[in-house]
């Protein structure tokens, strides 16, 4: 049975987790998220953490464009930078999954996608 927690605890929790880095953020993400995927009606569900750039430009005919790229943050690969998080330079390398062509972004340009577990090669 899950734990429930009161809004004081979530707080805390919450408070707790804005104080981290970026990439210690995603680390502990990448631990929690992936026991939240289901199976069901032979579709699976996974729980993963997106980031959305949003671009406001102004067009030629005076209007207001505003466009959205959608990425999927993929976990640094830890082994390879010898356990450890990878570069604190926030989420700039960016890339696409080789097996399921999501857009992704990282902190490190070794990675591996949340969906389908795959080495992501990003630049």
């Amino acid at each position: 049975m899950p734990l429930v927690i009161g809004e004081d605890a979530r707080e805390k929790l919450a408070h707790q987790l804005q104080e981290l880095d970026v990439r210690e953020l995603v680390d502990v993400l990448r631990r929690v998220l992936p026991a939240y995927t289901e199976t069901a009606n032979g579709l699976r569900n996974v729980l993963v953490l997106a980031q959305a750039t949003v671009w406001d430009t102004d067009t030629p005919d005076g209007t207001q464009d505003t466009s959205t790229d959608l990425s999927t943050v993929v976990w640094p690969d830890a082994g390879y930078y010898g356990d450890h998080l990878g570069p604190d330079q926030g989420l700039w390398e960016e890339g696409s999954c080789r097996s399921c062509d999501l857009a992704v972004v990282s902190n490190a340009k070794r990675a591996h996608c949340p969906v389908c577990g795959t080495a992501c090669y990003l630049t």
